[in-house]
């Protein structure tokens, strides 16, 4: 089957289903926000902290992890005054907690901070110091407040496995409410946190409110074995109360060991999850999408057909340990410490260099880069300096730059947050399609498409050497090949789900005899009410599917809820992926396997931690 037919979309397709920005009046008294005055989101009366994002999710989730206790002011007449004092500023005097509960808060707000941040626990010290230095000028009165807030180290390491159990917590009370979950698997390698296994879950509830979270870390010292990943799995899962029947997916970098239709771990999942759904669900195998996480360093991995980046980055090596005069190289070299917290090997210089425009960069700076090699004086120096003087070797660069910029589009759309996962078949479709183009403008010799091999190939002109022929050849005509195979063998699963997300995505221009038996009547009932119709035009999918009448759609629902929980995008493990590079220096000095997990809970987690909770279960703790 060609690719092209596959993927091929509905006639009409809904635009991308994130919810409109528009803040709501009720939403006052049940959240205590206000709108803005320049429009743009809410702002908190008891916080006063700006809500930028105004779903209402966002406004939810701020109110339930900051000020929940508010409920006890629940009776109409009570919440409006609340409303009205909250309004004039006079917080306090609504729920008051101790000076201590304030001293504590304000602890857990410090450590929280430093974990976003990857700052070294030792440094809530710095940040003491900077309030005394304030306080002491503006509020000189105040400033014995400071030593009742305890920002010793060892308590901001208590600190941060608290906040992440917490989160963990909201996880574990979010997951038994998901009417279907799917999960994602990072075993990506990073610098200081090689040999883990990274594990994601994507559920949503019966009111189509989408989480991700991670859901654990596993440790595959002495290489992967798919019982212990199974174990450990199983143990997160039930700890979060989701259970193996509502697994609905799989998506994953696509490694070897995860991907093995012989005992691989996708094998296994399929098999519990269809041991679990035996006598409700059928035995429908799980969809996987292999390579959707980290897209970007696997398309250049096939397209890299001359080992350019291994070779630029020992060229990146050698210039960081002996210097330059060049003003350009040494620019390079400093973006590519600041991304890396500092501390840049081979291994570091090669991801920078497969995911940002840095090779571009390199190939703009070639020239400096020959003059560098030439004074540099290592023996080998000749040979790589002979490569920047190579027309063969100069189009794998060229290529590889321009394809990149490729990959670089197609893997910010599956970055984007927010939508379903239909978006990904029209995103890797379009994609697909434009390598067919790719291939045959090369083939003609046309480098519309290719600036830097265009750029390249003017210049080879002038000196008597030939471009667009080495370009037009088979090596990289096989090598977009490769990846156009790969991108249909990764996502091939998706089209025995393609009828669902079809019809998730658009159910009154889905053809109802396309719909399996048990849902036609249920989407004949759909089409011919122009209320729903009406309502499908104006609210965001998911809100048209949790408004649908209680019972009248129950069999529709129970596809659309497998459909929405399909993971969307590669956002939560981008997140963590530049988490881990960003701070590795102080990440690879952590004594405890535990508190690594804890500030990768915190750096990747969507929800707000509940520091009330924490500062209440501490002065339980201490009665």
């Amino acid at each position: 089957m060609a690719f092209s037919k596959m993927w091929a979309t509905p006639k009409r397709r809904r635009a991308e289903p994130e919810e409109q920005h528009v803040f709501r009046s009720e939403w006052t008294q049940r959240y205590l926000v206000v709108e803005r005055d320049d429009g743009e989101g809410a702002e908190c009366l008891v916080c006063r902290r700006p809500i930028v994002a105004t779903r209402e999710r966002d406004v939810r989730r701020h109110y339930e992890a900051e000020h929940e206790h508010y409920e006890v002011y629940s009776a109409g007449g009570e919440r409006a005054a609340l409303v009205e004092r909250l309004r004039r500023g006079d917080a306090m005097s609504a729920v008051a907690m101790t000076r201590e509960e304030r001293a504590a808060r304000a602890g857990l707000g410090v450590a929280h901070l430093l974990a976003l941040h990857g700052r070294h626990w030792a440094e809530a010290r710095l940040v003491r110091r900077c309030l005394e230095s304030v306080l002491r000028e503006t509020l000189p009165d105040h400033c014995r407040v400071l030593d009742e807030v305890d920002l010793s180290p060892e308590s901001m390491a208590k600190k941060t496995l608290g906040l992440a159990r917490n989160l963990q917590g909201q996880l574990m009370a979010r997951g038994p409410t998901f009417q279907a979950y799917s999960l994602a698997f990072d075993d990506q390698g990073f610098v200081g946190t090689e040999g883990r296994l990274m594990v994601f879950v994507r559920g949503v509830d019966q009111d189509y409110d989408v989480d991700e979270e991670l859901l654990t870390v596993v440790n595959l010292h002495g290489g992967p074995h798919v019982g212990h990943v199974e174990q450990v799995l199983n143990e997160a899962l039930a700890r979060s109360g989701l259970a193996w029947d509502k697994l609905v997916g799989v998506a994953s970098t696509g490694s070897s060991w995860i991907s093995d239709p012989h005992g691989g771990l996708v094998q296994v999942l399929q098999d519990r999850a269809s041991e679990a759904r035996g006598a409700v669900g059928g035995h429908t195998p799980l969809p996987h999408c292999a390579g959707l996480l980290h897209m970007q360093l696997m398309g250049s991995r096939e397209l890299d057909v001359g080992g350019v980046v291994d070779v630029v980055a020992g060229w990146l090596a050698l210039l960081r340990t002996r210097g330059t005069r060049s003003i350009g190289l040494k620019m390079l070299i400093e973006d590519a410490e600041q991304s890396h917290g500092g501390d840049v090997n081979l291994l570091c210089l090669g991801s920078w260099l497969r995911r940002t425009k840095a090779l571009k960069r390199v190939f703009h700076l070639r020239r400096d880069l020959e003059v560098f090699l030439t004074e540099s004086g290592k023996p080998r120096s000749s040979d790589m300096r002979d490569l920047l003087q190579d027309p063969d070797w100069l189009c794998d660069l060229s290529f590889l730059v321009d394809m990149q910029t490729h990959l670089a589009e197609v893997a910010n759309e599956l970055r984007l947050p927010g939508t379903f996962a239909f978006t990904i078949m029209d995103h890797i479709c379009a994609f697909s399609d434009k390598l067919q183009m790719l291939r045959t403008h090369l083939s003609e010799g046309d480098l519309t498409f290719f600036p830097s091999s265009r750029e390249l190939c003017e210049q080879l002109d002038e000196q008597g050497h030939t471009g667009r022929e080495v370009l037009a050849s088979h090596r990289y005509q096989e090598a977009l090949a490769r990846l156009h195979g790969k991108l249909q063998r990764n996502f091939e699963d998706l089209c025995a789900v393609k009828r669902d997300l079809d019809m998730f995505a658009d159910p009154f221009s889905f053809p109802v005899e396309n719909a399996p038996q048990h849902i036609q009547e249920e989407l004949i009932r759909m089409k011919s009410s122009s209320t729903l119709l009406s309502e499908y035009r104006e609210e965001t999918l998911g809100s048209f599917y949790a408004g649908l009448p209680p019972g009248c759609y129950t069999e529709l629902q129970a596809v659309t809820y497998r459909a929405a929980s399909l993971f969307d995008s590669s956002c939560l493990s981008d997140k963590a992926y530049s988490y881990l590079l960003q701070h590795q220096a102080r990440l690879t000095h952590l004594t405890s396997e535990e508190h690594l997990h804890a500030l990768l809970r915190i750096a990747t987690s969507n929800f707000e931690p509940r520091l009330d909770d924490l500062v209440r279960y501490r002065s339980r703790s201490l009665a």
